[in-house]
């Protein structure tokens, strides 16, 4: 893919054409620029901006000025045709308002439509251009620009500050020839980590309520309630419902009421019964032995001593009264404990019958429970399955979050042996982009040795470290990023992975020595020229003033300073011919 122009439906914006090979956008800076006004005034900063934005990015929040709402911007580019090696002319347009569509007209991949959404020009570019395989999330069309047309400077792997480190490994092993398929699975494994640590963290601190990591516990209190709900279940089993159950219920206590009277009754007659056999008792013992008749005789034999005729005619009426006194009493006391016997004989026939009757009730009652207690009885064990339930499912979740870190530890494994085999299948090309890497910064320090550490981290996460040795200062950290852009585009290149297209932004040279900038231009130009791709590079006329001078003319910006050049000597010499805020 190649950029020749770019440009706004507003005719005040400077339209900029670019060539094959090494291009350079100067801004002049005048001496009334350096009173105050802002280095990035001028616009080289807002091309990179803009070509991002025409590629698939989001729009820059200073693009939210209301100057620019109807601005569109154009780009004319060369894209690779769907089938065969010739690439096709296509122009590329995207409105500031709205941000969701794009107009790419002349491109096959494009199938006849003009208007796209964004959505789908981002997959448009990551299928023909980048060639990501449509079963891979990462890289992202927007993770290799952010690595070809940075905006970013604050780190070498990485495209913007929060891409995450296996994210980083992706891309660049992508650009370096080995499968995303393969080195994407460190996302999942990341994905799968955090989540572990989120979920034992709010467990810990009491944020999810209902979950436990007490697997113990969890099966204690699953047993008993299995236990509780088999009980129920048991009972309900063995019962019948009995709508009269509680006519039933009546019926039972009526009875029991009768057989506890006929036991107090009974209670009491045995209680006569024994006064009455134990007086039967006393009058036999008394009537046996005389002991009366005998008082009768001795007072009625004194008596007579006086009134001989007179007393032994009345003892004999007495001693016949009283044997007929005792036996009258007797008889009465025999008749009372034979009423008494009776009685109680009766009292036990109607209380065995009461008892039956009561029997057969009770029976009813313990083979059948009521309507509402069986319904109660449902809801009862509807709760206590509920309760199993959510047991179970607790302890299944304690059980998965504990078996997290195993998991975690058996994919790990996984992943670092097949992310190995597939470094070691591929080690020509590693080797090639390590050698290319150590050669380049040979060739920009004669005091410091270059080299880009490839390596598996114990997460299974592909490293890539571009390292200069030494001091590790803002400019020497530059021109590592400077080197490792040019290794992977040039390894991508090959891999037919990404568009002949890189760009760079004056802030990457900013702190870089002008010996070292002179060399990183030379080397951009010539691997250009040598690789054909272009190599894009915004800077300051003084800055390159300032380079030739400390290179002693090593490198001259002359041949690759494109046409059109930017300056801030007036409102309309920035790159949009007006000022904005």
């Amino acid at each position: 893919m190649f950029l020749s122009r770019l440009t706004s439906s507003d005719a005040r914006f400077k339209t900029l054409s670019f060539h094959e090979g090494l291009n350079i956008l100067v801004a002049d800076r005048t001496d009334v620029s350096a009173q105050g006004d802002s280095r990035n005034s001028i616009g080289k900063t807002s091309f990179v901006k803009i070509l991002r934005y025409v590629l698939g990015g989001d729009l820059p929040p200073d693009f939210k000025a209301s100057e620019l709402s109807d601005h569109k911007f154009i780009a004319s580019l060369s894209l690779p045709a769907v089938s065969g090696d010739v690439d096709e002319t296509v122009t590329v347009t995207r409105s500031v308002s709205p941000t969701t569509r794009v107009d790419v007209t002349g491109w096959s991949a494009s199938e006849g439509a003009r208007d796209l959404h964004v959505d789908a020009w981002r997959s448009m570019l990551s299928r023909h251009v980048f060639r990501i395989p449509p079963n891979v999330n990462r890289p992202t069309a927007g993770q290799i620009w952010g690595q070809l047309i940075r905006t970013y400077f604050g780190n070498p792997i990485k495209g913007h500050q929060s891409e995450a480190d296996w994210e980083s490994g992706v891309k660049l092993g992508f650009m370096l020839g080995l499968a995303p398929e393969i080195l994407g699975k460190a996302g999942d494994l990341d994905r799968l980590t955090k989540q572990g640590k989120a979920i034992r963290k709010a467990v810990k601190d009491g944020a999810i309520a209902h979950l436990s990591l007490d697997e113990s516990a969890l099966r204690a209190q699953l047993a008993t309630a299995r236990r509780q709900r088999d009980r129920i279940q048991e009972s309900m089993r063995s019962f019948t419902v009995d709508e009269q159950y509680a006519s039933h219920q009546q019926e039972a206590d009526g009875l029991s009421g009768s057989i506890q009277r006929l036991n107090d009754e009974a209670l009491a007659l045995q209680r006569r019964s024994r006064e009455l056999d134990e007086a039967l008792r006393d009058e036999v013992v008394a009537s046996e032995s005389n002991e009366l008749t005998a008082k009768l005789a001795r007072v009625y034999a004194e008596i007579g001593l006086v009134l001989p005729d007179v007393v032994s005619r009345r003892y004999d009426e007495v001693v016949a009264f009283h044997e007929s006194v005792v036996r009258n009493r007797r008889s009465f006391l025999e008749q009372e404990l034979n009423a008494v016997t009776s009685r109680l004989d009766a009292i036990d026939v109607e209380r065995r019958a009461l008892d039956r009757a009561r029997s057969q009730v009770m029976q009813i009652l313990e083979e059948t429970v009521a309507l509402d207690t069986f319904m109660s009885m449902q809801r009862d064990l509807a709760k206590q399955e509920a309760n199993v339930a959510d047991l179970e499912r607790r302890l299944e979740d304690a059980n998965s979050i504990s078996t997290i870190n195993d998991t975690v530890k058996l994919r790990t494994a996984e992943l670092i042996a097949s992310v190995r085999t597939e470094m070691n299948e591929r080690d020509e090309k590693i080797d090639e982009s390590v050698l290319l890497f150590s050669e380049l910064g040979a060739e920009i320090y004669t005091d410091r040795e270059a080299s880009l550490l490839v390596s598996l981290t114990p997460k299974g996460i592909l490293s890539v470290e571009p390292k200069i040795s030494g001091d590790a200062s803002t400019g020497v950290r530059s021109v590592e990023t400077f080197m490792l852009d040019v290794v992977c585009e040039i390894a991508a290149i090959k891999a037919r992975r990404a568009p002949r297209l890189l760009v760079h932004d004056s802030h990457l040279f900013d702190a870089i020595d002008g010996r070292q900038v002179a060399s990183c231009l030379n080397i951009g130009a010539r691997l250009a020229e040598e690789h054909g791709f272009q190599y894009i590079v915004t800077l300051n006329s003084d800055f390159i003033a300032s380079v030739e001078a400390q290179s002693d003319g090593a490198f001259d910006a002359a041949p690759y300073t494109l046409e059109t050049r930017l300056t801030d000597e007036n409102d309309e010499g920035g790159l949009f011919g007006f000022r904005f805020d």
